[in-house]
């Protein structure tokens, strides 16, 4: 039993995606079944275009990396881990070895996208930051869930980062989903509308 708009019209609830095997690590269906959710499918050749430039915190190996590249992206990769070579051969990756948390990027970029394992409080305020800056247009992290008290984290989390947005007087739109390829986090996804 579920309530309309609040469920999937998936068969079982489940995105079925098929692993790209150039892809360097698993984690890159996270950020496709983030893009199938949050991102209209008929909006996607305007708003995950080729030539956009996006920044993948917490980078290393790559996987998330991989599907801004297979969009044709430029991507700034910040991770002091190593990154896949054959990714990293594509032409359109900067690797930069330093800290996601203190990095900023040189313009305004379209995508940010993080999944940093941290505590989920440090990765909101790090990417209120990004958003209060307007350094990107929208955002996609993971939320790495405590074992206990899950959802009161998440809410804090959430309304913060509302409220931050809205005292600085930044429209945005947020979502937050526990996606199939999530394990214990949940996805949020930040779009400004100025």
């Amino acid at each position: 039993m579920s309530f309309p708009g609040n469920r999937s019209e998936l068969p079982g609830g489940i995105r079925r995606l098929r692993f790209p095997h150039a892809a360097p690590s698993r984690s890159t269906l996270k950020l496709e079944e983030a893009w199938h959710e949050f991102v209209p499918r008929d909006q996607w050749d305007d708003r995950l275009a080729e030539g956009m430039q996006a920044a993948d915190l917490g980078a290393a190996p790559g996987g998330w990396t991989w599907q801004l590249v297979a969009r044709g992206m430029n991507v700034f990769a910040i991770d002091n881990g190593p990154m896949d070579k054959a990714l990293m051969a594509s032409g359109l990756v900067e690797h930069l070895r330093e800290d996601g948390f203190v990095w900023q990027p040189p313009e305004r970029l379209d995508w940010l996208v993080c999944d940093i394992v941290d505590k989920p409080s440090r990765v909101t305020a790090m990417v209120q930051r990004w958003l209060v800056q307007r350094w990107c247009r929208e955002a996609v992290f993971n939320l790495k869930l405590p074992m206990k008290r899950r959802w009161e984290e998440v809410s804090r989390c959430l309304s913060g980062l509302e409220a931050s947005l809205s005292e600085a007087g930044v429209r945005a739109e947020i979502r937050c989903r526990h996606l199939y390829h999530d394990r214990e986090e949940v996805t949020v996804h930040v779009r400004l509308l100025d």
